[in-house]
């Protein structure tokens, strides 16, 4: 712009001195008369500096359709695309769970957090899942808890429970709470979306309960003593490695992906101290023990190829792969 700036005054003071001669030539008709005292008288006067006019920016009219009727005036064109805003949501979502689904892939769909599908569906653990195809599950619009309220329940009291202002519960436009007093009674059975609220998370470990008399050593778990110590380095039991589902809070585990009746093999050397059917969701189940302060779980099996007390070492074939269980496949 400063170069446009300079282009522009250079020229504007060229033209002064051709204008003025011009104007001279015209009144007195030869040029060798602009002489003497004359030139001196003109060419002593002040002259005033032209002014400059800036010049309006053009902007070209669209072309004239003139096949069409402008009676009523110019059409706007259509236009070939239109981007529509997409609203929130703030009912909850019936999702109808598909073979291979793990919390962890749905919660990625809905981009929440893997404790959003956990808390929004009572009775669901990720220990083992909890999901079998075709199980219709609640998926909440945003991150937090579905509370069904029960007896006694206030919006004082949802706070305590799930660490959210009652403010924030009360005011989330799913929740049809206007006008309920902190301290008053919620309607009995009715779903409360708590917006960012948490629950406790229980993982069920699929291992020896305690029982009184017996400690952690329940039916059908090994007692006796154990035959090999683990190296406290451990291997990958099956291969290749497909993660399905990593570890987090609610799942201390890793689901891999295997085919049908893949081998799989001890991480490490250890002693067989559960083999059988696993009432957790587990399927078949086996449990080493490493003697080093470390189990190793491998479960949804379709058959177990060792039994309870029998030492194994590190890279034995221990079961065949399966979907055992509460398992998507």
């Amino acid at each position: 712009m400063d170069l446009l700036f300079k282009l522009r005054s250079r020229l504007r003071n060229r033209i002064v001195l051709p204008g003025l001669t011009l104007l001279l030539l015209g009144a007195v008709g030869v040029p060798a008369l602009l002489s003497g005292r004359l030139a001196n008288s003109v060419y002593s006067r002040p002259t005033q500096a032209p002014q400059v006019v800036e010049t309006p920016e053009v902007i070209a009219l669209p072309p004239l359709v003139t096949n069409q009727n402008y009676d009523n005036g110019i059409n706007r064109l259509a236009a070939l695309r239109t981007d529509r805003p997409e609203r929130p949501r703030f009912e909850i979502y019936r999702y109808t769970v598909k073979k291979g689904d793990t919390p962890w892939s749905i919660a990625d769909q809905f981009d929440l957090k893997i404790e959003s599908i956990l808390w929004g569906n009572e009775g669901m653990s990720a220990d083992a899942g909890g999901l079998q195809p075709d199980r219709v599950i609640n998926i909440l619009p945003v991150d937090g808890v579905l509370h069904t309220a029960a007896e006694g329940d206030t919006l004082e009291r949802l706070q305590l429970l799930h660490g959210v202002p009652y403010e924030t519960i009360q005011e989330y436009f799913g929740n049809d709470l206007a006008g309920i007093a902190p301290e008053g009674a919620l309607p009995v059975g009715q779903k409360i979306i708590v917006p960012g609220g948490r629950n406790a998370v229980v993982w069920q470990e699929p291992g020896p309960v305690v029982v009184p008399g017996k400690g952690r050593y329940s039916p059908g778990f090994y007692s006796g003593p154990l035959v090999y110590i683990g190296t406290g380095y451990f291997a990958w039991p099956v291969s290749p490695i497909i993660i399905t589902q990593g570890y987090w809070s609610g799942h201390p585990a890793i689901d891999i992906d295997t085919y049908p009746r893949q081998p799989i093999f001890a991480s490490d050397s250890g002693t067989v101290i559960f083999s059988g059917w696993s009432d957790t969701g587990y399927g078949f189940l086996v449990i080493v023990d490493h003697g080093n302060g470390y189990w190793t779980y491998y479960a949804h099996n379709t058959a177990n190829l060792v039994s309870v007390g029998q030492g194994v070492l590190q890279g034995q074939q221990i079961a065949e792969s399966g979907s055992t269980g509460n398992s998507t496949g």
